[in-house]
């Protein structure tokens, strides 16, 4: 279940998906990791990424509502 942010939250989630998305876009680069290795990293980001849109949009919808 997801906790709703308050807006410190929703600032340094913001934050943090930023810096995932930067880390991401460099391991992806990356030549010197197996393709196993490598796709299971880069599900591991996906997975974290899809968590922080999640408790965003949730936020910024209980906002609008208010």
């Amino acid at each position: 279940m997801t906790t709703l942010l308050d807006q410190t939250g929703y600032e340094q989630t913001k934050s943090k998906l930023h810096q995932l998305d930067a880390r991401l876009a460099v391991i992806q680069q990356r030549t010197d990791l197996n393709a196993e290795h490598l796709h299971r990293v880069v599900a591991s980001y996906q997975a974290m990424k899809k968590q922080y849109l999640e408790e965003i949009r949730l936020f910024e919808a209980t906002r609008a509502k208010s």
